[in-house]
């Protein structure tokens, strides 16, 4: 089923729930602060199985929000949930053409993931470009979205499926008790079993709880400007593709620098799209780029892509659609997630960089927990927590995976500007990454292939075994130790002492569980991998049922591809 209600009729909805809480102040399941993509994501599934639910939202819809480009791991995610939970409109977000036949016309296509290195003053070597070009399956595609709209379809699902909703509507107060929860607004007190905060960096409860005090400080260090523009060329009119079926403006391109990186993700790369926007935006280290307050936002940005021929020459022409955003440091963190009768979204947690995209992973992990724990605490499923403990220690899994998520993004992302200063040091860590997503990417894959086998929705609860999903992954502690490694060996670098890109290639060379049929691993010029190809893909599964060491075999691939593969 897929619901499509007017802008018209969700005001007429708001002005009359607003009027009836005032009076009333209504008692609720499960509260739910924010009412981004994780807010109406876990309303809408909490509401279709009967709970009262109600979404506090302190701004109001259409709005910009970060998070618009799709890896496969958080386009698999929205497939794995809208078929586990029966909600098809987040389903719908695992693919382009279920976007643009049930959501909007505006967002755009992701067949390609581009990565440039530039040095100030010159212009770009087109040997110092990697490309790669993820499988494109039946049952999933990445995409771009436009979060405006996609965000306002997310809501307007929830609502049909039973969620009440209020905007504008700050809350001042969050008083929990081993009774239940009281949130207090301007308008209202609403209280409720159980309050789910997806709030963000501003949570009210956040806030009051202290839980800022005492965090983990983040290794990553950066800033943000952003907009979104019209008229951007696409950046094969400057450099061809290595690929022959994919182009840079496929997909979400990356250009990198000492000291940051510069996103470009176009919403007007499919043909299915309406749209002439391009989201773009640079992140900082502040340490390197000082914010020079002189300068208005777009005045600096302009200022330092300037440096980057190329770059400039990419963005040359462009108009501001929405004006540009300057941030200060985007790195936070609490040193708690999960408490009595509460939980806070992965958001709320603490964030670190969008480089790699990794946010609306983390969000759709976290849903999927979050909402097997709920249901199960509320006695509408068998789950991991007994019938009415709403305790901490009852969603401490929640607690484990939102400090997991929040670690290994600091570890990668640090190590990332790390190696951005030297080509050579970022070339061997691009292929360390690839290794990462691939193996990752895989492991979910594995799920949907044993699903389509056996037709059985309960299979991906096998999740639910693991404190993040991946954690039992037969090439984990491999990813791990290379992390670990690597990272010990940019700390060395940032001291001066050597040089660690021949010696992490070296080790890439090595690692038997990386396939050799696929990718040069470890090779200096390795910089272009297309899974678009079906001889490429072939490589891979011929490798992984025949020759791959025994663990992978026994424990990665052990499933039958299905013909929709």
């Amino acid at each position: 089923m897929t619901l499509v209600i007017g802008i018209s009729q969700i005001n007429c909805i708001l002005k009359f729930q607003n009027r009836a809480m005032q009076k009333s102040q209504p008692h609720f399941d499960v509260i739910i602060a924010g009412s981004g993509i994780y807010g109406t994501s876990m309303a809408s599934i909490l509401a279709k199985e009967g709970l009262k639910v109600l979404i506090i939202e302190r701004g109001k819809h259409p709005r910009f929000a970060l998070g618009e480009a799709l890896l496969p791991q958080s386009a698999i995610w929205p497939f794995i949930i809208g078929e586990r939970f029966g909600i098809p409109e987040i389903g719908h977000l695992s693919h382009a053409d279920r976007i643009v036949d049930h959501i909007t016309p505006s967002c755009g296509l992701k067949h390609s993931i581009g990565f440039a290195h530039h040095t100030q003053g010159e212009s770009l070597s087109t040997d110092r470009m990697h490309q790669l070009v993820p499988p494109h399956l039946p049952f999933y595609s990445e995409s771009h979205l436009y979060r405006e709209e996609v965000d306002q379809f997310l809501l307007n699902a929830a609502i049909g499926y039973g969620a009440e909703y209020v905007e504008e509507t700050p809350i001042n107060d969050v008083n929990i008790t081993a009774e239940g929860v009281v949130v207090s607004s301007p308008e209202a007190d609403y209280s409720c079993e159980y309050y789910v905060d997806a709030s963000g960096r501003g949570s009210r409860l956040v806030q009051k709880m202290g839980y800022r005090d005492g965090a983990p400080e983040p290794e990553t260090h950066s800033r943000a400007i952003f907009a979104h523009v019209e008229g951007l060329q696409p950046f094969d009119n400057l450099h061809a593709s290595p690929s022959k079926g994919r182009k840079w403006h496929e997909g979400t391109f990356h250009h990198m620098f000492e000291g940051g990186w510069m996103w470009v993700i176009p919403f007007d790369n499919f043909s299915r799209s309406e749209s002439r926007k391009a989201s773009v935006g640079l992140m900082l280290d502040p340490r390197v780029y000082p914010e020079d307050a002189s300068m208005s936002a777009e005045q600096e940005f302009r200022s330092i892509i300037a440096r980057f021929p190329d770059i400039e020459a990419h963005l040359e022409g462009i108009e501001v659609s929405m004006p540009f955003t300057r941030t200060g440091r985007l790195q936070y963190a609490s040193r708690q997630s999960v408490g009595e009768r509460h939980f806070t979204a992965p958001s709320t947690f603490g964030f670190i960089d969008p480089l790699y995209s990794n946010g609306l992973i983390h969000t759709f992990e976290s849903v999927y927990y979050g909402a097997r724990h709920l249901l199960s605490a509320f006695g509408k499923a068998d789950g991991p927590v007994r019938k009415g403990d709403f305790s901490t220690a009852a969603f401490s899994k929640m607690e484990v995976l939102h400090r997991t998520q929040w670690k290994h993004s600091d570890s990668t992302i640090s190590r990332a500007y790390a190696a951005m200063g030297k080509f050579e040091t970022w070339n061997a860590w691009t292929q360390f990454w690839l290794a990462q997503i691939l193996f990752g990417d895989l492991w979910l894959q594995r799920a949907c292939f044993r699903y389509f086998e056996q037709g059985d929705v309960a299979h991906f609860d096998a999740f639910l075994d693991e404190m993040r999903p991946g954690e039992h992954a037969p090439f984990a502690k491999d990813k791990a130790a290379l992390l670990q490694d690597f990272g010990a060996l940019l700390d060395v670098d940032d001291r001066g002492m050597v040089a660690p890109g021949e010696a992490m290639l070296n080790r890439l060379a090595e690692e038997s569980w990386l396939p050799r049929h696929v990718y040069d691993w470890g090779a200096a010029d390795a910089r272009h991998v297309d899974f678009s190809r079906e001889e490429v893909v072939g490589a891979l599964l011929g490798w992984g049922f025949e020759s791959s060491p025994e663990h992978l075999r026994e424990n990665l691939f052990d499933f039958k591809l299905p013909a929709t593969a």
